[in-house]
């Protein structure tokens, strides 16, 4: 699964049947297959278009209280 969505990420236009084939053999199915796709395609959309736009890149706050922002 992570190949593909970094391969959809980095290298769209060589995503090909033999990549959705090898998801199923993982057993993937074809809702998750589409939910992959759609999560991996909207994070790329919305990341370009946050880069494009010249918005700052999103920041935790100093002041967040849960554990990813390291401030636990």
């Amino acid at each position: 699964m992570l190949g593909y969505a970094s391969k959809l990420t980095d290298m769209p236009s060589l995503v090909g049947e033999e990549d959705i084939e090898k998801l199923r053999e993982g057993g993937w199915t074809e809702q998750a297959i589409w939910q992959i796709t759609a999560l991996a395609s909207f994070f790329n959309f919305s990341g370009r278009m946050e880069a494009a736009s010249g918005l700052p890149p999103d920041e935790i706050p100093e002041n967040a209280k849960f554990a990813e922002a390291g401030g636990v």
